[in-house]
């Protein structure tokens, strides 16, 4: 199992539905752990349970909601560990960046957009460091430049972080969100509709994570299909 953190305040949860679909498609078994405050996922996904913590499957991807580890996760499955080849789990808060051990995971993402409180609030997490971690740039937004990164880069510039010379830029424009917002409607996970510039920044994300195990080529084929 290789656990992947994406660490930020900003909303990731159809980003990560996608990351997790592709993934599956490329034969690799996934789990989304939405282990952020307002637990967006949990509106999203089928509850299965009346308790606050269950694990449901959303259009062949599996997701946890609720938990504060992965032992909980663990419990509620009733297996010793789990089987998932990949692990995607989502923080938002000092928490559960620590109670699931994100400095420790096989890849860690910085997420964010260039809103002044996500920056902000993204900080109180990196705050909780005490040991050097290793980090790569999810920029998710509507304009990404130059200016923007210089700002963005001041703010990272003191915390214990060794960044990653990759950067992953993933545009937020009004033809992507509907993209979402249609998925959420069908309640299915497609890509079809996003933009040719999303899918170029999901290919590459999803290649990072992937760490060469898969060929590029192959993963732009899953993507374009769909």
């Amino acid at each position: 199992m290789e656990q992947i953190g994406f660490i930020g305040v900003n909303d990731k949860k159809d980003l990560l539905l996608n990351v997790a679909k592709v993934m599956t498609k490329l034969n690799k078994s996934v789990l989304i752990v939405d282990a952020t405050i307002m637990q967006r996922l949990r509106y999203i996904v089928p509850k299965v349970s009346s308790t606050p913590t269950y694990v449901s499957e959303y259009d062949g991807v599996d997701v946890a909601v609720g938990f504060v580890n992965l032992m909980q996760i663990c419990s509620y499955l009733s297996t010793p560990s789990l089987n998932y080849d990949y692990v995607l789990i989502d923080t938002d808060n000092p928490q559960t960046f620590n109670s699931f051990m994100i400095p420790n995971s096989k890849k860690a993402f910085y997420s964010t957009s260039y809103d002044e409180y996500e920056l902000q609030r993204s900080l109180e997490i990196l705050a909780t460091l005490r040991a050097e971690i290793n980090l790569t740039k999810l920029i998710i937004s509507s304009d990404i430049n130059n200016k923007h990164n210089e700002y963005l880069n001041h703010l990272l510039e003191n915390y214990p972080i060794k960044w990653s010379q990759e950067v992953v830029e993933i545009p937020d424009t009004d033809a992507d969100r509907n993209a979402a917002l249609t998925n959420q409607l069908i309640k299915q996970i497609s890509i079809k509709n996003y933009s040719s510039t999303y899918k170029d920044g999901l290919e590459y994300l999803i290649s990072l994570i992937l760490e060469g195990i898969i060929p590029q080529n192959d993963i732009r084929k899953v993507i374009r299909k769909k």
